[in-house]
């Protein structure tokens, strides 16, 4: 009875936690608090992951953005990945080979946009301002 006690006591703190510190996350409201998940490839046709961040004029961050990445490489083949972006205006693709890489984002209310994005820059966060449909 005791050890269930013990180990009740451990899994409540750890959530109390993981609670803390979401907590703290989303009461900054920015998107500095959110780690960087981006990976630029180590060599051409390499595995990278695009980190994009999106917000609106007024520099408020843009739910439910739909980021499609394609990706030319060099040996001829097209890989793509898609997500969308959260609360936070944070997306996180899955990982992929890189080449030349053109992001398209879609969210309504905004202009669509099309980026030429270099793979060598994927070691920070793509940061993207949308422009409101007029």
């Amino acid at each position: 009875m005791r050890q269930l006690f013990l180990v009740s006591l451990i899994v409540l703190a750890m959530f109390t936690v993981a609670l803390a510190q979401d907590g703290a996350m989303m009461s900054s409201g920015t998107d500095q608090d959110v780690p960087n998940m981006g990976r630029a490839p180590k060599e051409p046709n390499g595995i990278g992951r695009l980190d994009l961040r999106v917000v609106d004029e007024r520099g408020n961050p843009v739910k439910g953005v739909y980021a499609f990445l394609e990706s030319h490489r060099t040996d001829g083949f097209k890989c793509e990945a898609w997500n969308w972006t959260d609360a936070r205006g944070v997306a996180v693709l899955p990982p992929l080979h890189m080449g030349r890489l053109v992001l398209k984002l879609k969210a309504d209310g905004f202009q669509n946009q099309k980026l030429d994005v270099p793979a060598s820059n994927l070691d920070q966060p793509v940061r993207v301002t949308l422009v409101a449909k007029k």
